[in-house]
């Protein structure tokens, strides 16, 4: 499990890629400490295929083949309208919350990740929850430490 797994997200929405601008984002997650449950690490981002900025953390478990981690990033950014207007915010990303399997191998894990529901007030005082986003995910182990 400790080592350097190189992957992918995508939003399940095409509008939300649309307005993204990019099919999937590439990303670099290493992880640094693993005791056989619990794992912890760092993820980066490929700003060039549409990633966040800065180096956030993830935390996890994984038992038998399921794996659940959580994906702290440093920054968000926001779609501000419907033509796809992107913005970059100094304010705290939202966790992510990843879920999936990893392979027999122990080399490749798949699955789904969300955003949990959020509260927002429409014109200032109308309450709306919506989600801001989910998807699929995937990464494969490049460089592994014993």
């Amino acid at each position: 499990m400790q080592g350097t797994w190189k992957g992918y997200y995508r939003y399940e929405k095409e509008t939300i890629r649309d307005i993204v601008g990019f099919e999937q984002t590439n990303y670099t997650i290493t992880i640094t400490s693993f005791n056989g449950k619990n794992f912890e690490g760092i993820v980066n981002d490929d700003i060039e295929t549409g990633g966040m900025e800065g180096t956030g953390k993830i935390i996890g478990t994984l038992i038998d083949n399921k794996i659940t981690f959580e994906k702290f990033m440093p920054k968000a950014s926001v779609i501000i309208n419907t033509d796809g207007e992107l913005k970059k915010t100094n304010k705290k990303h939202k966790t992510l919350y990843y879920s999936g399997k990893i392979s027999d191998t122990k080399k490749e894990i798949m699955g789904t990740w969300r955003f949990n529901l959020s509260l927002i007030l429409l014109f200032g005082f109308i309450p709306i929850i919506y989600r801001p986003g989910k998807g699929t995910w995937s990464m494969k182990l490049t460089d592994s430490e014993s």
